[in-house]
């Protein structure tokens, strides 16, 4: 599949990114006359204002050239509402935010007089809590935080606005005062917080995210099924002699490029769906997924004496449809190392979810995925696969 709108929409994030980046540290710079030494103040202001204003146009089309990615279809709603899009959900509802917090700073340059300067100055508080969100969002949720030139940046220029944010505390202090070691002592704390924000984050770990998919055949005629817990676990290939810690590393969350195969049949008594995949990026594995919907048909109760109005033997005698094999499991595909084993929780519209536990060298570990893909009629589908992992 080509991914040319995700490319163009995390270009276009980094760009938006680095124009805010400048904006707020233009912003900072101006209550300690830093920059005056070298340009006008108006200048700086109106350099200010332009490069808030062209982030915030970089911003808008990283989010909405999206509508055009052929992976995960977004919807407007998915892209502007937090919380609903199927694409990492809370990180993406951090950008949201943070996006509607750019918005609202910069329509408080234009209702300056009407608002007055006190709100007006008040509100641009806000400015370091979205440039925060912002970069948490580039941080968790993009797709190049791994590339060194991405860590480069979000540690060069969050280690930048720190320390313009401290230096501007320090000009406004007195020399010698005990509000000023209060609010040395609170710019310090900051600094801590953020340093653990970062690498409580994905930002230092050995790995990071990528694209997301599209549509796969259905397992039943209304394109959902009701799944219950699979009635056993596939048979474990033989395991790697001696697997490492470095061979099969803890990723709190990853993504991939998938491909694979899929077979589906029906028969009066039963349809069966086979997914047979491959990942590549992030997490390198083999995915397995079966499915078996069987018809039942209910024993007559023989009720001989019921006299219930709602009681109605035609209809419970109907064929009803239950899941008799539901089984996932996940494997290494150059050891063929069993790393977790579970079930299939929903498919509906092309959208497959799965969760497995660790075993073997993932033990301990619980396993949440998500897919959406595109089949093709020659039984092949193309996509891509989104997960975290969990300690139990």
């Amino acid at each position: 599949m080509n991914h040319e709108f995700w490319y163009l929409s995390r270009a276009a994030g980094f760009t938006g990114y680095l124009l805010l980046f400048v904006s707020v540290a233009l912003g900072i710079s101006m209550g300690t006359r830093l920059v005056e030494r070298f340009v006008k103040r108006n200048t700086v202001f109106d350099i200010h204002r332009f490069t808030t204003l062209l982030a915030l146009a970089f911003t808008i089309f990283h989010v909405y050239i999206l509508l055009l990615d052929g992976y995960f279809h977004f919807n407007v709603w998915q892209l502007s509402i937090p919380f609903l899009s199927p694409y990492r959900t809370w990180q993406t509802a951090v950008g949201v935010f943070s996006l509607y917090a750019l918005i609202l700073l910069i329509a408080s340059f234009y209702v300056r007089r009407a608002i007055g300067y006190r709100t007006w100055r008040a509100l641009h508080f806000l400015t370091f809590a979205m440039f925060a969100g912002v970069a948490l969002h580039g941080i968790v949720g993009g797709t190049d935080t791994t590339e060194a030139w991405a860590k480069a940046i979000y540690v060069t220029t969050g280690g930048a606005t720190l320390s313009l944010i401290l230096y501007r505390i320090q000009y406004h202090m007195p020399e010698s005062s005990t509000v000023r070691t209060l609010r040395l002592a609170s710019g310090a704390a900051t600094v801590i917080v953020a340093a653990v924000l970062m690498f409580g984050t994905s930002l230092f770990d050995a790995r990071g995210a990528a694209p997301a998919s599209s549509a796969l055949a259905e397992a039943d005629p209304a394109g959902s099924v009701a799944l219950r817990a699979p009635s056993s676990a596939p048979a474990a290939a033989a395991p790697s002699p001696t697997p490492t810690p470095e061979a099969f590393p803890f990723l709190p969350s990853f993504d991939n490029d998938f491909a694979g195969t899929y077979a589906q049949t029906k028969d009066a008594s039963a349809s069966h769906l086979t997914i047979d995949g491959t990942t590549s990026g992030d997490f390198p594995a083999n995915v397995r997924v079966e499915l078996t919907q069987s018809r039942v048909v209910p024993t007559p109760d023989n009720e001989v004496d019921e006299h219930e109005a709602n009681d109605n033997e035609t209809t419970e005698a109907q064929p009803k449809s239950a899941i008799t094999v539901n089984t996932a499991q996940i494997t290494d595909p150059v050891t063929n190392t069993v790393l977790c084993t579970g079930q299939l929780t929903g498919l509906d519209g092309g959208y497959m979810r799965l969760t497995c536990d660790g075993v073997g060298p993932y033990a301990g570990v619980h396993f949440t995925i998500s897919s959406r893909l595109e089949a093709a009629a020659d039984g092949t589908f193309t996509g891509a696969l989104s997960g975290t992992m969990r300690r139990a």
